[in-house]
């Protein structure tokens, strides 16, 4: 036995360090597409590819779903493809092919066996160069759009967990990643021909482009067939200049519920913004997660699922993108497992991973993991062909393919400890209860939680604002909503909604603060449908402040405490 463990080592050491060296040529045409070559003639196939650098993220307000829309329209044909013909002629020459979508990209390609290359190249060029974008193909793909979210997401079980519909929306307010990868049905629907014109003219060009040809294949003989098809491809628009739109981090938990009609059992899921996909805390980011969640030998489903038994499943999904990454963890609740429950066992875990430094015995086998692991993705060319593209467009370095194992390989377990601290902190995540059933009608009566009110004073969770601002937060908008409900289903109530400022900052500053958040208070009761008249809103300025902060140094925590709002029911 131990020879033969010693043998399984020395071949996987063996297979790793032959998938680390992955070669490839790169270089640029006139028109500013970047080539990236890689030769690999132990087998007869040979993987075509082109990456765009357009996703979700790239879409216009009111025109969400165009990214991933495009991934099925440029199926449609083009001026030497007949429509319906391009799946015909893949198969037909032996080969397959596919697509997908992220936030940051779109991805083509096709697998032929490696003497029917210039038909792969021709193909991608001619879905470059001249596309059909036409109103029967967009009913066509529109309905195609439809039927796969009403598959994957509204009609399949825990899909707004799985394609996060129903979690990015809560963790990013500003950053466009808030929006889902398909999109919406409605923007699709309102959409004009020429807008879909207008998005390919801007995006789909050889300067926003990467082309990857992996497998068996002669280098010089490649380049001369890819002068020949994509050199002469102009671009339609220069390159696109994009913002870079920074998330305000989250300095208060958010908490949410969604619900899901085609579930019986309820989910707890905590979810945290992380670092981009450049970071070494990233890699850290995918350790953690292994430890946690990462399958049945993970200390989460040890522990909830085999152990205790109050879980019937856990999850994870980390996820690194070019500008932000999330990491999010969950579990199925057990018969009548309370998810307070499971949220109390998950901090536990969570704590002990920043408190505790993880066992050489579980590091190391955390190790052999991810090593198996890339040489598993480094494998065939489909895999190659795809990481090439990724590390250029989405990193900026394609030579990262050979880096990343080392950059596994340097994490410590202080590293992962850090991390933990660093990023799992309550204070920075989304809680989201996900639930069976339909969302209650907002304010119907049998929604509405009773709030306590003891010397006329609602006994609501504090609502806090954030330094300087006057925005209603998320956890204070939950808050809100159950004093709207109060009010609603007490229709004679009448309330005075006092707000307040920390003392920094002049006098007149801080009560022109304070009216400023009282108003907003107010506007967001009437619009959950309360009477204008029956709300009192007054600023109060720095006054009565929760800790005195002029006779000793304030925490930004402590400062915190008098940045509120207090509500007095003045008639009932």
């Amino acid at each position: 036995m131990k020879k033969l463990v010693l043998s399984l080592a020395a071949v996987l050491a063996t297979a790793t360090s032959f998938a680390q060296e992955v070669e490839f040529t790169e270089y640029d045409l006139d028109n500013g597409l970047h080539v990236i070559l890689h030769q690999e003639n132990s087998a007869p196939v040979v993987t075509t590819a082109v990456m765009y650098q357009v996703g979700a993220k790239d879409e216009e307000p009111g025109r969400t779903g165009f990214a991933h829309f495009f991934e099925h329209l440029l199926f449609e044909g083009t001026e030497n493809i007949e429509r319906g013909e391009w799946f015909d002629i893949v198969a037909a020459n032996g080969g397959s092919n596919n697509a997908n979508t992220t936030q940051d990209r779109t991805y083509y390609y096709e697998t032929f066996p490696s003497n029917k290359l210039e038909m792969g190249l021709w193909m991608e060029s001619e879905r470059m160069l001249h596309p059909k974008i036409e109103q029967i193909g967009v009913d066509t793909q529109n309905e195609v759009v439809k039927e796969e979210k009403r598959q994957r997401i509204d009609n399949a079980p825990y899909g707004a967990i799985i394609y996060r519909t129903g979690i990015d929306k809560h963790l990013f307010k500003k950053h466009p990643y808030g929006q889902s990868v398909i999109g919406s049905m409605e923007d699709l629907n309102a959409a004009k021909l020429e807008e879909f014109q207008a998005f390919n003219d801007k995006y789909y060009n050889p300067n926003n482009a990467v082309l990857v040809v992996a497998g068996d294949i002669d280098i010089d003989e490649t380049k001369k067939m890819i002068e020949d098809y994509f050199g002469p491809i102009p671009n339609k628009a220069p390159v696109p200049q994009r913002v870079n739109i920074k998330e305000d981090p989250i300095t208060e938990t958010r908490y949410e519920t969604e619900y899901d009609a085609n579930i019986q059992i309820p989910v707890k899921v905590f979810s945290w913004i992380t670092p981009k996909n450049t970071s070494k805390d990233a890699y850290i980011m995918d350790y953690i997660s292994s430890v946690l969640t990462g399958g049945n030998s993970s200390r989460m489903y040890k522990r909830m699922v085999e152990e205790e038994q109050f879980a019937l499943q856990v999850l994870a999904f980390n996820q690194a993108n070019q500008d932000y990454g999330t990491y999010t963890m969950g579990a199925l609740a057990k018969g009548d497992v309370e998810l307070s429950k499971l949220a109390e066992v998950m901090d536990e875990e969570i704590v002990k991973l920043q408190t505790e430094l993880i066992s050489e015995r579980e590091f190391q086998k955390l190790r052999n993991q991810f090593e198996a692991q890339y040489v598993s993705s480094n494998s065939r060319v489909e895999g190659i062909a795809a990481s090439l593209a990724s590390y250029y467009m989405l990193q900026g370095d394609t030579d990262r393919i050979n880096k990343e194992l080392d950059i596994y390989k340097s994490i410590t377990r202080e590293d992962i400890k850090r991390a933990a601290n660093q990023y799992l902190k309550p204070s920075k995540r989304l809680e989201l209860d996900y639930l069976a059933g339909s969302a209650p009608e907002e304010g119907a009566e049998g929604d509405v939680e009773d709030i306590e009110i003891k010397d006329m004073k609602m006994q609501v969770n504090t609502i806090y604002f954030e330094d300087d601002k006057d925005a209603i937060t998320p956890s204070a908008e939950k808050e809100l909503t159950r004093v709207a409900n109060m009010m609603i289903k007490n229709p004679g109530m009448e309330i005075l909604a006092e707000t307040y400022t920390d003392t920094r900052g002049s006098a007149d500053y801080n009560k022109d603060l304070s009216q400023r958040r009282a108003n907003n208070v107010k506007a967001f009761l009437t619009m959950k449908g309360v009477e204008d008249s029956r709300i009192k809103a007054v600023g109060r300025g720095e006054d009565n402040p929760v800790i005195d902060c002029e006779s000793k140094k304030c925490t930004d925590e402590e400062y915190e405490q008098s940045r509120r709002t207090e509500f007095t029911v003045t008639k009932q």
